[in-house]
This record gives C-alpha cells, structure tokens and sequence, in this order.
C-alpha cells in the first residue's frame, strides 16, 4: 500500500486531534514541577519500564488533586523517549471529547504515526472494515489497536509503549465507561509488545465495576487524594525556595476550570511562603502548581 493510499485510508477514521495531551488548544496547560511529585512519578515509570504483568496504571483520585497534571507529565516523559503510543484526554461537556464515540479510532491514527508497520497493518485493518467507524468499540479495538499491535514483530527498539488516558470519568456513557476499561485490560494478552495504559479519573462507581471485573491481575491503582503530609511537605518546601517567585497558583478544579490564587509579588520570609503553600495545598489536598515563582 503507496503512502497516498495510507493517508486515504486514515482519513476514513474519526480523528479528533484536541484529545492529545499536545494539541495546540492544551499548550498552556501544566506539568508538574521539577522535585515535586517525585516519589509517584518514580512508581509510575518503573511499572511502565518493568515486566509487571498488570497493563494498566490506575490513578484515581477526587476533583482537584492533579490528576491531569499527572497524566500530562507522563505522556511528556514518553512522548520525548518516543515510547508514547497515544493520548486521549477526555473532557465532558467538550463535544467529541466528551464520549468514546471516537476513542480507538483517534488511539489508531495516533498509533499509526509510531512505525510504518504499525500503520501498514492499521490502514490494513481500515481496507478490510470500510465502515469501522461506525462499528462497536469492541470491534474497534479489536480491529484498529490490539490486533496490529499483536502483528507487530518482535523489536527490542519498540518493546514497550505507553498509552495515556486522562479523566475517563468525564466520558458521558457510564456503559462506555465499564467497556473502554475491560477491552483495554485485554492489552495484557500482547507478547510480541507490552502495552502499558495509565488511567487517571475520580474513583466513581462506574470505573470501579469496570476494574473490579477484570480484577487485581490486570492493574494496579493508586489513590491520589490520601498522599501523606510528608509529600505535601516537601514539594511545598521546594516551591518556596528562596529566589523563587510565584506569580499565581492554578489548581485544577471541579469541570476542569481553574481557580487562581495571586500571591503578593514580596514575601517576607521563606518560612513563611512555606506555611503558605503549605496551606493553601492542603486546602486543595493538591501540589499540583503552575507557573510558579515566589520572589524572597
């Protein structure tokens, strides 16, 4: 199949290019700071570096606690290592971002981009089923995502790689919720490649029958909103640093608004930035901070 008939092929798959972690309508979107989150940040690469048989990374965690941020730096971290299969971040009330209607056919064309015969055997998929747009997300994933990725020979260069889903509570279908996570735990049944999946939403009911039915064999999980004062300690102290400055907080809120905090362009002691932060931290249970910088 000619390069042309390729990108003919693609494009007969419903693309919605906004649900990248990159997409230009999230560039002012944060990650998180350098030292901070360093010890969950560690967990997390070393499942997806690992052989740990569990495919998929569930962080779960209540409104605010920086689940996105999270999500972003991670698909930041693979996506520089080239390792980052694809991205979808789901947002309700954002018209196709808001339903998995269009989910593992945006996973495909995403994944198409990652090797040739990975998009060789994508377009392939797309010539045998004209109408897989419009079919199950069964055989959606079936078709466009496991089965190429189970074609692929063995190559030590690609033998992992990661797929980031953010705020899949945010999908408006709670069914669609419970089947995106059993097929995508169907990823573990992959040899020839892992597939690793880190999963961020708030730990409603839907999500959890979804995990409590392929059980503890096929993920892990990780509850953001019980981390330690310890935690909150540290990257509170580190964002205070002298020389710092801190133009103005932003933690994520309730239906992804934001709510900033404008702090005073002088502090008068590093003591007390810290008791700040501190607080305002964990008024939020969350250090998820951007664009900060406390002038001292």
């Amino acid at each position: 199949m000619s390069f042309a008939e390729q990108e003919r092929c693609l494009s007969k798959l419903s693309n919605i290019p906004q649900v990248a972690f990159n997409s230009f309508n999230k560039r002012h979107d944060s990650i998180c700071l350098p030292e901070t989150r360093v010890e969950l940040l560690q967990e997390i690469a070393t499942w997806a570096d690992g052989l740990d048989e569990r495919c998929i990374f569930w962080l779960n965690g209540l409104a605010g606690t920086g689940k996105s941020t999270i999500a972003r730096t991670i698909a930041r971290k693979y996506y520089e290592q080239r390792r980052l299969g694809a991205s979808f971040f789901f947002s309700r009330g954002g018209g196709d971002a808001g339903h998995a209607g269009k989910f593992f056919t945006s996973i495909a064309v995403q994944l198409a981009s990652k090797s040739p015969s990975l998009k060789q055997r994508i377009c392939e998929a797309v010539a045998d089923h004209s109408d897989i747009s419009s079919q199950s997300l069964c055989d959606q994933w079936h078709h466009l995502v496991l089965g190429p990725l189970s074609q692929l020979n063995d190559n030590p260069s690609q033998s992992s790689l990661v797929l980031v889903v953010d705020a899949l509570d945010e999908c408006e279908n709670e069914l669609d919720i419970r089947t995106v996570v059993q097929l995508l735990a169907e990823a573990q049944s992959l040899r020839n490649l892992r597939l690793r999946v880190f999963m961020t939403s708030r730990p409603e009911i839907p999500i959890r029958h979804g995990f409590y039915q392929i059980g503890e064999t096929g993920h892990r999980d990780f509850v953001l909103h019980n981390i330690s004062s310890t935690v909150v300690d540290h990257d509170s102290s580190f964002l205070a640093r002298p020389r710092r400055c801190m133009n103005d907080f932003r933690f994520e809120g309730a239906s992804k608004h934001t709510t900033s905090l404008h702090a005073a362009t002088s502090i008068p002691s590093s003591r007390t930035s810290v008791a700040m932060i501190r607080f305002l931290c964990l008024a939020r249970n969350s250090v998820s901070v951007s664009r900060c910088a406390f002038r001292v």
